[in-house]
């Protein structure tokens, strides 16, 4: 080496170092990565100690120090090199010229340096203020000079003075969830960060710095330390952690950069340097080695997690078991984690998803245990077949799916931990599945994944969005859910493979026993779920036809809404740029006139028709099972509308019917639900019909300071009427004060019964100062007797009850009405007729357009 640094030129000296890299890279496919990147460490080692022996440093009180990834010996192609060099005292000017020399010198040979300058006890201030700085130096390794330097460190950090090895936990686990939530806490992106991404090789590191802090052990020891990890671990983890070193060699190669960031431009010749494949079949080269490197992230997560915590728990001694909850023979609770009572507890397949089931159902669980962890990874390796093999087990996911806080906890828990790859085959499939498109930015999974937590996030929004009220009001969640999950199990985004996949979610959903509604709408959405965003894209949206074609390729207006909340989720997972204001607009145009073409009677009657026979046949064993006799169901039934029926759940439909028929007949009912929408507070009325019913009603509400955000008035064949209204208080809550309820129910019963005159309504203080008047339109009907009229007005009660009055003065009978607030404005729509209920000619509807539009503008 001393001949090397012999040579006058540097560029023969850089040729030197270019030519040693080259036979590191010959060596690439037959020597272990790490082999690799010690001996880099090594030559640079040499090369190093050479240069500061020419310019006579050795002889000074200064020691030359590695430290980071340098310090470990893992020496990456075009890894920074940091370096601590360490003074005694302060230098003198010959000393200063000499150092000086010696890391321009290592500048000259394009080399990338970090250095710092500090003495000892100035190094051990900036460990004890900074922990970056305490980690760069807790693998200090000195390469030449007074070694006692290095040792010194060492000793004080491994020591409780700087740092205890709690505080040192806490801040290294705080710096690991910062970098996790800047990557939006997922390890698949399709553009991954090898060193900073979860499942990256900080997180492997983040392991080595807590066990060599704690067990004051070289890191090549902290892995295998007995009991730290368990020896399944120690062999996995250093696996995985050796495939993303060596892809992270190759892009170093490849790009002849210090890149961490696996571009798509790079990655075929990544996957060329790695002998995975080349030329025509670089795109499935780019596959493999893609799926491994996201399996292997992933595993880095999972036992990182598993390490951590079981770190904190069992060695460091922090947490007390405390506040132990036993939650039946299976499981407890224990600070906030859940964990088996006994290891043979996962035999029972079932269990393995209900203890996802319970994470929703329990606010105290943050998660799971680390040895429970353990327990599911060994039950997943060992699995025979597939867990929705088990009746059990699908039952469970079913539940989940269902349950409220199910998606974004628990199916996101089932995401990470491969449960759900272990489900079920077609998951599996997808799994770590690269997109060549220039979109996306996730993994088929992980984009799936995150559509669906954008579903869930829908429920969350603020109140007066559109998505929020369709989200609230939609009749089939479920579905919605279930065809998200499924939409892309061909594995690829494209519209020749939405039909597979949509073959794929019906044959799942088959094997679940949804019913056959459900099934169908989950096809149907799948099949369709470019059916928008290709309609803004490639077609003119104003052009009646499209419309009219768009609607009848709809059918309903619950298969729209579903397809609307779908396609907003689809795109908002794509990328976080993807989803955009353009975008919006332009689909909450379309959706408007789709759905206002729907309301003119393209609405598919025989799909609405299975609805109803459904949500008849699962609610009338549960009432008939509660009591109700069988003959006074049917004949109550007889007398609803079919629109009670389609537009309800069957939790409401056992609700209401089961309220009403506990009572004599004839009997007012006035009651607030219990299974309502999440979101809202459901009120029902059940009473005789009467002129002005309805307004009495809005107008008792208003007062009382609530907002109407939906309203059901249906008229029954006996005279009666069942109003279904959907309230929020004055800060856009939910009502869940038992005393207010019933407050609210008395002053219902007062206005029914006329005992009660409401205060006059004011126009809400954020509308005042717009000037929107009310837009009248004609829908068309079926019932000649009877008029249809959409009445867009802002979201202003004023208006409501202005038409109402104006409606009940003409001598005209509202036969029924639907409130919906769609934002700052609500539509609403009236079926009218006249007193004599004869024929509504089209020119008097027009004329009764004329005169709402002249009356309340």
């Amino acid at each position: 080496m001393s001949n090397v640094l012999e040579l006058n030129s540097i560029a023969e000296l850089k040729l030197h170092i270019k030519t040693f890299d080259e036979r590191l890279n010959e060596q690439f496919l037959t020597l272990p990565v790490q082999s690799l990147l010690k001996r880099r460490a090594k030559h640079i080692d040499e090369m190093l100690v050479s240069l500061w022996k020419m310019y006579h440093l050795h002889n000074t009180s200064m020691s030359l120090n590695a430290v980071g990834g340098y310090g470990r010996r893992a020496l990456h192609p075009r890894s920074d090199i940091d370096l601590a060099i360490i003074i005694e005292q302060e230098l003198t000017p010959q000393q200063q010229e000499q150092l000086s020399l010696f890391l321009t010198r290592l500048w000259d040979f394009g080399l990338d340096i970090g250095q710092t300058v500090r003495t000892l006890s100035e190094s051990i201030e900036s460990a004890k203020s900074d922990i970056t700085i305490a980690t760069n130096l807790l693998d200090i390794r000195c390469l030449v000079g007074p070694k006692k330097h290095a040792q010194s460190i060492k000793e004080q950090l491994y020591q409780d003075e700087l740092w205890t090895s709690l505080s040192f936990y806490d801040a290294k686990m705080d710096e690991q969830l910062q970098r996790h939530n800047k990557a939006q806490n997922t390890a698949l992106y399709l553009e991954p960060n090898l060193k900073n991404n979860p499942g990256g090789l900080r997180d492997v590191h983040t392991i080595m710095w807590i066990a060599q802090k704690h067990f004051s052990l070289a890191n090549a020891n902290a892995l295998k330390t007995i009991g730290f990890l368990q020896q399944d671990e120690v062999y996995e983890l250093l696996e995985a952690y050796d495939f993303i070193c060596r892809v992270r060699w190759a892009l170093h190669c490849v790009t002849q950069s210090a890149q961490d960031v696996l571009l798509f431009e790079h990655q075929a010749a990544v996957a060329e340097f790695m002998h995975f494949g080349q030329g025509d079949n670089s795109q499935l080269a780019i596959e493999r080695m893609m799926r491994q490197l996201f399996r292997a992230m992933t595993r880095v997560r999972e036992l990182n997690q598993i390490i951590c915590d079981s770190f904190k728990l069992d060695t460091l001694n922090d947490t007390e078991r405390s506040n132990l909850d036993a939650i039946d023979k299976y499981f407890s609770v224990c600070n906030g984690l859940i964990e088996v009572k006994f290891t043979q507890a996962f035999i029972d397949k079932r269990q393995v998803m209900r203890m996802f089931k319970l994470l929703a159902e329990n606010d105290n669980i943050e998660g799971i245990a680390p040895q429970t962890l353990r327990l599911l990874r060994q039950t997943r390796r060992g699995l025979l077949g597939e867990l929705q093999d088990y009746q059990g087990c699908r039952e469970e996911f079913l539940a989940i799916l269902s349950h409220p806080k199910g998606l974004r906890k628990c199916l996101g828990l089932m995401h990470r931990y491969g449960v759900l790859a272990a489900y079920c085959s077609q998951w599996r499939a997808i799994e770590g599945q690269m997109q060549f498109d220039m979109h996306n930015a996730f993994t088929v999974d992980e984009h799936t994944f995150k559509a669906i937590q954008y579903i869930d996030s829908f429920a969350l929004n603020k109140k007066n969005s559109l998505t929020y009220t369709l989200y609230q009001n939609i009749s089939n969640r479920f579905a919605l859910v279930f065809a998200t999950l499924c939409h892309h199990l061909s594995g690829k985004q494209t519209i020749e493979n939405s039909e597979l996949s949509a073959i794929q979610a019906k044959e799942l959903a088959e094997e679940h026993l949804l019913k056959g509604s459900t099934t169908s709408l989950i096809y149907w959405l799948v099949a369709n779920q470019n059916l928008l965003i290709s309609a803004i894209q490639t077609q003119d949206i104003s052009e009646p036809d499209v419309i009219k074609h768009l609607a009848k390729s709809v059918g309903s207006q619950d298969k729209l809404n579903a397809l609307f909340l779908f396609t907003i989720a689809d795109m908002m997972a794509t990328n976080e740029s993807y989803w955009n204001d353009w975008q919006e607009s332009q689909l909450t145009l379309l959706y408007m006139a789709i759905r206002d073409a729907l309301k003119q009677g393209i609405e598919n009657i025989f799909e609405v028709r299975t609805v109803i026979r459904e949500n008849q046949a699962d609610a009338k064993p549960i009432l008939i099972q509660q009591g109700i006799d069988e003959a006074r169901l049917a004949a109550f039934w007889h007398t609803l509308p079919n629109n009670f029926f389609s537009s309800n759940s069957v939790a409401d439909i056992v609700e209401i019917t089961q309220h009403i028929l506990t009572t004599e007949p004839g009997t007012t009912r006035v009651f607030a639900g219990q299974n309502s929408d999440h979101g809202f507070t459901s009120l029902f009325v059940y009473t005789q019909d009467r002129a002005k019913l309805f307004v009495d009603l809005f107008k008792t509400l208003a007062s009382s300071k609530l907002k109407v955000k939906d309203a059901q008035m249906m008229q029954t064949k006996d005279g009666r009427v069942l109003e279904i209204i959907k309230v929020l208080d004055h800060r856009d809550e939910p009502i869940d004060d038992e005393p207010r309820i019933e407050q609210i129910i008395k002053r219902i019963f007062r206005a029914i019964e006329r005992r009660e005159r409401p205060r006059k309504l004011m126009t809400p203080r954020a509308l005042k100062n717009f000037d929107s008047p009310p837009v009248v339109t004609v829908l068309h009907t079926t019932k000649k007797n009877r008029a249809l009229l959409k009445v867009n007005s802002l979201d202003d009660p004023i208006y409501l009850e202005q038409i109402c009055n104006l409606l009940s003065e003409r001598n005209l009978i509202i036969h029924s009405a639907k409130i919906s607030t769609l934002g700052e404005c609500t539509e609403n729509v009236f079926m009218v007729s006249n007193a004599e209920k004869t024929a509504f000619g089209h020119d008097e509807q027009l004329k009764l357009v004329d005169i709402i539009e002249e009356e309340i503008a």
